[in-house]
C-alpha cells in the first residue's frame, strides 16, 4: 500500500536501516522489538477483540 505513493517508497528501508543500526550497538532494542511486534501488539489485538 505504502509503494503506490513514490515519494513514500523509501520510507520503510530507511526505518529498517535505522533499527538495524540501533539493534546493533544495543542488544536489548532487538530484545525490545520482538517483544512488542510478537507479544504485546498480538495480545493486545486479543484483548481489544475480546472487549468489543
Amino acid at each position: 500500500m505504502i509503494h503506490v505513493i513514490p515519494l513514500l517508497r523509501p520510507v520503510p528501508l530507511f526505518c529498517a536501516e535505522h533499527l538495524a543500526r540501533i539493534a546493533s550497538a544495543h542488544r536489548w532494542v532487538l530484545a525490545v522489538q520482538l517483544g512488542t511486534v510478537f507479544i504485546t501488539l498480538p495480545a493486545l489485538v486479543i484483548v481489544l477483540v475480546g472487549v468489543l
